[in-house]
């Protein structure tokens, strides 16, 4: 018998918890996901099968316990975050704008950020943060390098206990193939060592606590290396996954051929899956009424040939505190100072 204790069941309704506490995948779901620390879930499935609706379902559970760090996919996706019920920081690339209408949340808040690198320092514990680059970027490159100087030194800084301060934290990633690297699409040099970045920071976050909800259209769109350290699965309709691959995935993926779109089925940490044959409805979320506006590109006018040169740009308007203090120029003295001398 598995007992959901009351640090859990008190942040949510009675009548959602006692369907929850009597549901046997409820109660397995939060003994091996939502009550670790650090289990990443992999959410695959085709366009349209209701990937993004499920994301929102888990972060329903974790959002009270754990930091929010979402990416923006630039398709009017974050309008969900909204419904989390709790306030909303934006981080874009400095010299851009975004803009909200409609139905705002009070507190919510658009901050740009000086240099890549610092982002994550900027991350507040106990909201909803949203990283918003993918709409500020001409260019697919520009972007996995920005992405790159992001993470540069994360590793480091994450043993060290940098970032104690919103730890534990999830990180959910929709279109994972844009961050985490697509090899079957990107090959380029920038396209592999990004994502080779990430799964490395993927294999070591999660005794930090730092959880990963990855969400893919394709279970081989992402580097292996991804997958293999995401224990948990959620698939939804048109799943593919060969048997030598997955074989509980692969069994499962028969049964998602025809399923609609609110359906799905969820493979635990154990191997153990529930739904079979009958798959679990989960719910609809409406998003919030806000249109949002994406204003300028980050790289319109810079050539971000190479990923170090970020580091020698001379814009004192982005690159402030990395430039070098000239040498004092001498004082001519006015004619007005010399009078007074004479």
């Amino acid at each position: 018998m598995i007992k959901v204790p009351p640090w859990f069941t008190d942040k949510f309704s009675m009548e959602k918890m006692t369907k929850f506490c009597h549901t046997a995948w409820c109660l397995q779901f939060f003994k091996q996901v939502l009550a670790v620390r650090g289990v990443s879930i992999f959410f695959t499935g085709t366009p349209g099968s209701g990937k993004t609706q499920k994301k929102r379902y888990v972060l329903g559970y974790l959002a009270p316990f754990e930091t929010v760090i979402d990416w923006d996919t630039g398709k009017d996706d974050i309008q969900l975050l909204f419904t989390l019920g709790l306030p909303v920081r934006i981080l874009i690339p400095w010299g851009c704008r975004l803009e909200l209408r409609g139905n705002v949340p009070e507190g919510t808040e658009i901050l740009g950020v000086p240099t890549p690198e610092i982002l994550f320092d900027m991350i507040r514990p106990g909201a909803v943060n949203i990283i918003s680059l993918r709409n500020f970027f001409l260019e697919e490159k520009n972007l996995k390098r920005y992405v790159r100087a992001m993470f540069a030194g994360f590793l480091l800084r994450l043993r060290l206990d940098r970032f104690k301060e919103w730890l534990p934290a999830v990180m959910s990633v929709d279109e994972a193939h844009v961050i985490l690297g697509n090899l079957r699409i990107d090959r380029s040099p920038e396209g592999m060592a990004t994502g080779q970045d990430t799964a490395n920071i993927l294999k070591e976050c999660r005794s930090k606590g730092l959880r990963w909800l990855i969400v893919s259209q394709g279970f081989y769109d992402l580097q292996g290396t991804a997958r293999e350290n995401t224990p948990c699965y959620i698939i939804s309709r048109g799943t593919i996954v060969e048997k030598r691959d997955n074989p509980t995935l692969n069994y499962l993926s028969g049964f998602a051929r025809t399923c609609e779109s609110k359906h799905g089925w969820i493979v635990l940490p154990n191997g153990e899956y529930y739904g079979k044959e009958s798959p679990i409805p989960f719910p609809l979320f409406e998003g919030a009424k806000i249109r949002i506006l994406y204003r300028g590109f980050y790289d319109e006018h810079k050539d971000l040939m190479d990923d170090l040169e970020i580091w020698d740009q001379v814009d004192p308007g982005l690159y402030a505190e990395r430039m070098t203090p000239g040498e004092p120029a001498p004082v001519i003295p006015s004619r007005y100072a010399i009078g007074d001398q004479v």
